[in-house]
């Protein structure tokens, strides 16, 4: 019991899950929240008919009367329940409690996710990454055959079990927002409903170009993916790693091409080029399918020998641009900082941006690369109106007195 007035007391107010310990329909012993997210969580459970662990995907009982989310769930379901390639995760039935609680049954999954490999351990050998990669596209090939696109895949919905002597097993998640292609066989209503052109869903740092913009994907924009989680496992970093906020990032993939893999790790010069050709910004660029990328990667992997990542070029220092601190305008969110990048790197996380005072009038935007011209319509500080003002005067004397010069040059030739 707390004191009034007893104020070296504290009380711990503990948020416990209403689920964990009950029984769900009556036959699922919830023990233990595994992840939570927005619409809802994955427990681990306890099957008491079958006397055997499981894994319950719940849907948040505040969502249940959302008829979009009710359908993108239970089209989840029915989408892992046609799946049966080893290396994507199992689900078993749906199920819908008699408080009208909506559940997935899959299957209880060991290990650790890609994400926290990665966030642990540091990147990985490229032989392991290659490996992983396997996997992942024969869990997306069956997809892809059933005119399924993942639309999220990344190194969090990458998970890793120990099986054998393969400690690599890799199991992908998470079909929750996938998409079905055109000529799939799937109704043509809840294509429109659910998958609608012109809305950008997924993860922005593993994006294909066309997911950016809302556009239409095929098994290719999950290439484009795969390729953002190979090159991040074997190089620590994603392709646009500079670029930190959306418009940045959606900047530099439509703009900029990724610097080399082997600039940041050792690699075969193949594993290079395959990867570089996962990042093409152009879909047609990109491999036809999973099968070559997964043909072409089983490739690389016999390879032998150690290598080294390649030199970095020396590159031109970036021109310099004078700030005046005195000038701010609310006109503009962008922010030019400078990295190690050999360009300066778009930030719209600042509310107000210093204009760039220099005796050209432009200024370097970040990702483009490219002087672009910086306008007289910001607004600024006092002084930078009256210099506005001024030299707008002055301009307008010129001409006047251009005028009178050449009216007064034509009456004089007019009577000689």
């Amino acid at each position: 019991m707390r004191l009034d007035g007893d104020v070296n007391d504290c009380t711990v107010v503990e948020r416990r899950d209403p689920l964990i310990g009950t029984i769900l329909d009556q036959r699922f012993r919830i023990d233990f929240q595994l992840a939570a997210g927005g619409f809802g969580a994955i427990y681990r459970a306890t099957d008491i008919w079958a006397r055997c662990e499981v894994a319950l995907k719940v849907l948040h009982p505040r969502l249940a009367g959302e008829r979009r989310v009710v359908e993108r769930f239970r089209r989840e379901a029915k989408t892992l329940a046609n799946l049966r390639d080893p290396h994507t995760v199992k689900a078993y039935e749906i199920g819908e409690a008699t408080d009208g609680t909506l559940y997935i049954v899959m299957e209880l999954l060991h290990g650790e996710s890609l994400f926290q490999r990665f966030r642990t351990g540091g990147p990985l050998p490229w032989r392991r990454v290659v490996h992983i990669a396997r996997g992942v596209c024969s869990s997306l090939a069956e997809a892809h055959a059933a005119g399924i696109v993942h639309r999220d895949l990344k190194p969090a919905n990458i998970h890793l079990e120990t099986r054998g002597s393969d400690r690599d097993y890799v199991k992908v998640l998470d079909f929750g927002i996938a998409k079905i292609m055109q000529g799939s066989g799937s109704q043509h209503g809840e294509r429109n409903e659910l998958t609608r052109a012109g809305q950008m869903i997924g993860t922005i740092e593993y994006m294909s170009p066309e997911q950016m913009i809302g556009g239409e994907l095929t098994a290719r924009s999950d290439i484009y993916t795969l390729g953002v989680v190979i090159y991040e496992m074997i190089s620590g970093r994603t392709p646009f790693a500079d670029a930190q906020a959306p418009t940045a990032i959606l900047v530099a993939v439509a703009t900029q091409t990724p610097e080399p893999l082997s600039h940041h790790a050792g690699v075969p010069p193949r594993l290079e080029h395959i990867v570089a050709r996962c990042l093409e910004r152009d879909p047609n660029s990109r491999f036809s399918d999973v099968n070559d990328l997964a043909e072409a990667l089983a490739d690389v992997a016999d390879e032998d020998g150690e290598y080294l990542p390649a030199p970095r070029l020396q590159l031109a220092p970036i021109p310099t641009i004078n700030l005046d601190p005195t000038v701010t305008t609310e006109a503009t969110q962008i922010h030019v900082r400078y990295t190690d990048s050999p360009w300066p790197v778009l930030d719209a996380r600042t509310p107000r941006d210093r204009v760039a005072k220099s005796p050209l009038p432009t200024m370097y935007t970040a990702a483009i690369g490219c002087p672009v011209s910086v306008g007289y319509g910001l607004r600024g500080g006092a002084a930078h109106e009256a210099a506005v003002r001024r030299t707008l005067w002055i301009a307008l004397l010129v001409m006047v007195i251009a005028i009178v010069s050449i009216a007064a040059v034509s009456v004089w030739m007019a009577a000689h």
